[in-house]
């Protein structure tokens, strides 16, 4: 008690007193990993998320939240309902862009079909409310599952694209459409299932054996006329063939991974997993805070929980990267 009253005189909150070290002059933006098990049963591990990112946000100078997927476990009403309510933490604070994952689609989370629960909570009225918002698939203008955001910040023009589990083909030529139509905009592409622990790309094309999820091959959904495209096809398909994507972020498999490929006009592309559903009470409430430099181009990446009020102990949690110029139009 006598170190809790201390800390109290000196102005320091108890819950983050081990909080990452604000960067002067550095703007921020949050990850927040998978939810699913925090809206399915350890409900009070998403509010602390987001009540932290609200009472953070003017320290660390966020400018948006983006959550990877599987919000849901069983993409019900009741867990959809936690989901809103944690969210609502942020509202009128900080923006943030969501995107489903495989747990967010079909009957019980089974990705068996594209039908979600998601735009119903997550509503594209909502999104239409925030000055950043950009628009949504053009062929679903009701639903949330894949959208576009603006900001700026620190002189950099920023689009987020956050797009769909396993996006379809015509998803993608919708993404391509709206990255070409930013080219003076660094891209930060927000999606479920991208990124491998290992370090590659999801390729259903490579045979690695039952116990290797090489792909999407086994989610009914992946049989839809609309088809389907997995990390490798993403990468080959949109992010590689543009210059100004700068930044990819997924979830979907524990714990951490990072990739960094050069794009087809020799822009160089960091592809981030984080995800940590397998740690106790489905997360322990770890998210990614990254802080970008006023210099430009360094960005500090670490994994904190206001949960426990510790740094995470798993590898690649704690770096720096270090970003191409900014795209000219």
């Amino acid at each position: 008690m006598l170190v809790v009253g201390i800390l109290c005189f000196l102005g320091i909150n108890r819950a983050s007193a081990e909080a990452p070290r604000a960067i002067p002059g550095a703007y921020s933006l949050v990850v927040l990993p998978d939810t699913q098990f925090y809206a399915q049963k350890f409900q009070s591990n998403y509010l602390a998320q987001t009540e932290w990112i609200a009472a953070n946000t003017k320290r660390y100078n966020i400018s948006y939240v983006l959550h990877v997927g599987d919000v849901t476990q069983d993409n019900v009403k009741r867990e959809w309902e936690l989901a809103v309510k944690a969210h609502d933490k942020m509202k009128g604070v900080v923006p943030w862009i969501a995107v489903p994952g495989n747990h967010d689609l079909g009957s019980t989370g089974r990705a068996t079909s594209r039908e979600s629960l998601m735009s119903k909570y997550f509503s594209a009225k909502e999104f239409r409310q925030w000055p950043t918002f950009g628009g949504l698939y053009d062929k679903e203008p009701g639903r949330t599952e894949n959208s576009f955001h603006l900001f700026e910040a620190g002189g950099r023009k920023w689009l987020i694209l956050g797009l769909e589990f396993g996006p379809r083909h015509d998803v993608l030529r919708w993404a391509n459409e709206v990255v070409a139509k930013h080219a003076d905009r660094s891209v930060i592409l927000v999606t479920h299932a991208y990124l491998r622990p290992d370090n590659t790309r999801y390729n259903r094309w490579l045979k690695l054996g039952p116990k290797k999820n090489a792909g999407m091959d086994s989610y009914k959904l992946s049989k839809d006329p609309a088809g389907y495209n997995d990390g490798e096809d993403v990468w080959n398909k949109l992010v590689s063939k543009h210059a100004n994507f700068s930044l990819v972020f997924s979830g979907h498999v524990c714990y951490t991974g990072l990739l960094s490929s050069k794009g087809e006009k020799g822009n160089t592309v960091h592809q981030i997993l984080v995800d940590y559903q397998r740690d106790p009470t489905g997360g322990n409430g770890y998210l990614r805070l990254l802080q970008f430099h006023s210099d430009g181009k360094t960005v500090k990446v670490q994994d904190y929980s206001p949960v426990l009020d510790q740094a995470s102990s798993q590898p690649k949690t704690n770096y720096e990267l270090t970003l191409d110029p900014a795209p000219r139009n």
